[in-house]
């Protein structure tokens, strides 16, 4: 893990506050071929196609499909079924993602190494709060 990687899994395991705050703020002044992250506030019951995901995202659908092949991103429907219809969570993971590849020049590898910590230190945060409540 070279310097980059480890400080960016250092900011996200303190808190997943910081990191959403650091997304806003970096979003203005980082350079890269992402130039700004638009906060995306949608109604928590929408589902977006395909088409719609990668417009709200500004990623390409094939580059979707790739995140999703690598296990980062999931549709909330079947997509052999029904086809991609993806929620509020799965833009903002892609979001993230892309914040991860393009800002931090991490890999697929690196993006699912990070995300899977993210997800560890948030279960493990809730986790800690039960046990104070009880």
């Amino acid at each position: 893990m070279n310097a980059k990687q480890g400080k960016a899994v250092n900011e996200l395991a303190h808190n997943k506050l910081s990191f959403q705050e650091k997304m806003k703020t970096l979003g203005t002044s980082v350079e890269s071929p992402m130039t700004a992250l638009q906060l995306f506030e949608p109604d928590a019951r929408a589902v977006y196609t395909l088409e719609a995901t990668a417009s709200l995202t500004h990623l390409p659908r094939r580059l979707i499909a790739v995140y999703f092949k690598h296990g980062l991103v999931s549709p909330v429907m079947d997509p052999a079924c029904s086809g991609w219809y993806f929620n509020d969570e799965a833009i903002r993971i892609l979001q993230r993602i892309e914040y991860l590849r393009t800002a931090c020049g991490l890999n697929m590898a690196g993006i699912k190494l990070i995300m899977d910590l993210a997800r560890e230190v948030e279960r493990l945060q809730e986790e800690l709060d039960f046990r104070r409540r009880g």
